[in-house]
């Protein structure tokens, strides 16, 4: 998965520096890590445990591209973002319905997934005050939008025994729990900032929100006609640091 993610990111590199070569462009390559909150069909819907502690850890690296603002005054209020990240999750159920010593409760007391992705995409970030290269701001807000396209590979077990039996996971979970693996589309939305350290380095601080056009990516996906409380796809929400380094 790794080999395949970076060798897409330098391909996307390399096709965005042939292009900036015809214009008067900024080029700026980045780093960034930070938790990653999942939120899919593990545990109830709205329930506090379930949003912070099914979390695990992404990493990526990213390169800009602030356009020529001699050809267009869009240029002075954005950046194009190119990115690879991978993450990894270990998700299990929290909330009321995993308490005392039910056979349901232990159940779900004793499934777990492993997630691991590896992702590649492009953003438009916009900036309401312009771009850091062009208004020299040290302090730079912004707002972003994307598409990425996810491999994913999730490893679904109980503690209980082998799944796919009644014996080892509630009856709704049956033939909607499995270990898998796949490519998925997803759109994403950030908002953050930049500190601009000096002439070629800032930090950024960036939240993220990632919508998966798939309900697999835990390993999890009951029957939506018979529970529509697991009818919403899985989502992601992200927090990044990172540091930026100017080129030009």
């Amino acid at each position: 998965m790794l080999k395949k993610i970076i060798t897409s990111f330098v391909v996307l590199i390399s096709c965005a520096s042939v292009k900036a070569q015809y214009g008067n462009t900024y080029q700026e390559i980045g780093i960034m890590a930070g938790p990653v909150f999942f939120q899919s069909d593990f545990g109830e819907k709205g329930d506090f445990d379930n949003a912070i502690k099914n979390v695990g850890i992404s990493a990526g690296i990213f390169y800009y591209i602030s356009l020529d603002n001699d050809r267009s005054r869009f240029a002075d209020n954005f950046k194009i973002r190119l990115e690879a990240s991978l993450t990894k999750v270990e998700m299990q159920h929290y909330g009321k319905y995993i308490e005392g010593d039910k056979l349901f409760a232990q159940q779900l007391r004793a499934m777990t997934s492993e997630l691991k992705t590896g992702n590649v995409g492009v953003q438009l970030e916009y900036y309401p005050f312009k771009t850091d290269d062009y208004s020299g701001a040290t302090f730079s807000p912004y707002i972003s939008a994307g598409t990425q396209i996810t491999s994913y590979n999730v490893k679904a077990k109980s503690a209980l025994g082998p799944i796919g039996s009644s014996t080892t996971v509630p009856v709704k979970y049956v033939d909607g729990f499995k270990s898998d693996s796949g490519i998925a589309a997803s759109l994403t939305t950030s908002i953050g900032f930049r500190y601009k350290l000096a002439d070629y380095h800032a930090l950024i601080l960036d939240a993220r929100l990632q919508y998966y056009f798939t309900d697999w990516m835990d390993g999890m996906n009951p029957d939506k006609d018979k529970y529509p409380e697991n009818k919403t796809n899985d989502y992601s929400a992200t927090l990044n640091v990172g540091y930026v380094y100017y080129f030009n």
